[in-house]
């Protein structure tokens, strides 16, 4: 099986094996995977579980849904500070492999190994509490255990759309305020919604496979952009605004002026992106999707 709703199976079934699957996963990469490794793909994870949750919340209920929710955000911020440490490192390489040949051979250097540095130090102090080993797969399993919590009953797959409507018009609703007024709260916040509406894509492979793994493949390469310009937006804040050690006053302002180069082509490829994703007005989507989910469904 994988992260996709299957027609063999019922609503309520789907989502308990896709739930169960995807903590299984988050489980078997804290015991295989190296560390790092292991941090990026249970975030991941968790957000692919939140986004589960979203495409049932009608479905659910309010209530249990927030909880739901919550939950699995609340668990995903525990892996943050080593997991943004360990973008900021993936970005500088990024920004090496994009503008090092315009710059003296050692630029990145001193930044990497500051970076590297800091999240051994935070590694190493989460590791002495035993968060990896202990409390972070005590978390995942009190998950599992509580899936009959998930309360969906119906076998309907229609009970959907309004997940899928309000998630698509919410991401329509971000891009035109990441645009109107700029800055990285407004973009973050598209990049979020974005990503639940690729998530969603994936799950519905089954409804039309051609059209769905193509639409999959373009809200994904969206989110790509957003997800690269947010981290860019985070290494900046962490370099430029803070008290970074850098080597002198010229790095400090190459990286800001590399960084909002990047950010700007990112956002002008994003711009382009979006506005052909959330072409549609929502009522409209929502349509379309119920047309697809009637005709070859069950």
């Amino acid at each position: 099986m994988s992260y996709k709703l299957e027609k063999q199976q019922s609503l309520d079934e789907n989502i308990t094996r896709i739930a169960s699957e995807e903590i299984e996963a988050c489980l078997t990469s804290l015991k295989k995977a190296e560390i790092h490794e292991a941090v990026h793909d249970i975030r991941k994870r968790l957000k692919k579980l939140r986004a589960l949750a979203r495409l049932v919340r009608d479905e659910m209920g309010e209530k249990k849904y927030k909880k739901i929710n919550v939950y699995f955000r609340d668990l995903g911020r525990e892996l943050a500070p080593v997991r943004d440490l360990t973008a900021h490192i993936e970005t500088v390489d990024i920004l090496k492999e994009r503008y090092g040949d315009h710059l003296y051979v050692k630029f990145f250097n001193s930044i990497k190994e500051e970076l590297e540095k800091e999240r051994d130090t935070v590694t190493n102090e989460l590791q002495e509490k035993d968060f990896f080993s202990q409390h972070l797969v005590e978390e995942l399993q009190n998950a599992k255990e509580k899936l009959e919590e998930w309360p969906v009953k119906s076998s309907d797959i229609a009970v959907i759309l309004p997940g899928l409507k309000r998630v698509y018009e919410r991401g329509a609703n971000a891009l035109e305020e990441a645009y109107a007024n700029p800055n990285p709260a407004t973009f973050h916040e598209w990049r979020k919604r974005a990503k639940y509406l690729w998530h969603h894509s994936e799950l519905l492979q089954d409804v039309w496979p051609e059209l769905f793994k193509t639409l999959e493949s373009e809200i994904h390469l969206l989110a790509d952009y957003l997800g690269d310009d947010h981290d860019l937006m985070l290494l900046d804040e962490k370099l430029v605004n803070s008290d970074f050690n850098f080597k002198d006053d010229k790095q400090k302002e190459m990286i800001h002026a590399l960084i909002k180069e990047y950010s700007d082509h990112l956002r002008t490829n994003a711009e382009l992106q979006g506005a052909l994703i959330y072409a549609e007005k929502p009522k409209a989507f929502k349509n379309r999707m119920k047309k697809y989910i009637r005709i070859n469904w069950n």
